[in-house]
């Protein structure tokens, strides 16, 4: 497999990495002058040969070749409105949702979660998320990690998910339709898709509501109780399966 490595304002000719780039691929991987890698830029969805120039843990130098678009995006909007969560299971998600093809992840406060996060602690958990969607478009192949947004009050996360999806479907006990009944049409008129988790210990009925009164349905995956990050993994791979 090519070493990946993400590059913003990704440009022909020399440039000077960040700090994090170049300690990943000269003190992690051990690149040294004259190694080849393959440039991406997450934001203007490009990618091009590049070799290390002078290998550095902090400031490493390389030569870049001619710009093209990246092969390996998303081409249809999926969106995961995805509750906050305790320990490392956002980032699991994250992870997960990064290597199915997710476009966006929207992080909900929910009435029933664990974790409260004020303002500063959601912003350092954005960026944290924010990396871990980065490096895991470096190892699946993607040039175009899902945004992630938040952390919204749960209808404003929904509210959020609405922009540039049709099909939208909330997770949830009280659900009387099976998500597999309804997901292929969704597949096959290529809308965009959301999908709304709520926290371990479920939503509220106010939530459902809202659910409802933002465009979701309100389905289930089956007979089975299955853990949140699993039904986020499950539901993005079921797109995926589908698509192809």
């Amino acid at each position: 497999m090519a070493i990946r490595a993400p590059i913003v304002k990704l440009t022909a000719g020399r440039m000077t990495l960040t700090h994090e780039t170049s300690h990943y691929l000269c003190r992690v991987l051990r690149l040294r002058a004259g190694d080849a890698f393959l440039a991406f830029d997450p934001e203007a969805l490009l990618e091009a040969d590049a070799t290390i120039t002078v290998a550095s843990d902090s400031a490493a130098e390389i030569t870049v070749s001619e710009t093209r678009g990246a092969k390996v995006v998303a081409d249809v909007p999926l969106v995961l409105v995805y509750a906050l969560a305790k320990g490392d299971k956002v980032d699991a998600v994250v992870r997960d949702a990064t290597e199915l093809g997710a476009t966006r992840v929207v992080v909900a406060r929910t009435e029933r979660a664990i974790v409260k996060a004020d303002e500063a602690k959601a912003a350092n958990k954005l960026d944290r998320f924010r990396r871990v969607a980065e490096q895991a478009a470096r190892q699946s192949g993607r040039a175009d990690p899902p945004k992630i947004e938040g952390v919204y009050d749960f209808a404003a996360a929904l509210e959020a998910a609405k922009s540039d999806t049709q099909a939208r479907y909330c997770l949830d006990v009280r659900g009387t339709v099976e998500l597999g009944a309804l997901l292929p049409a969704a597949i096959t008129t290529r809308s965009g898709i959301a999908f709304a988790i709520g926290p371990e210990g479920g939503l509220t009925d106010r939530e459902v509501e809202a659910a409802r009164a933002h465009g979701f349905e309100i389905v289930t995956l089956g007979r089975f109780v299955l853990r949140t990050e699993t039904v986020a993994a499950a539901v993005l791979g079921a797109v995926r399966v589908l698509s192809r």
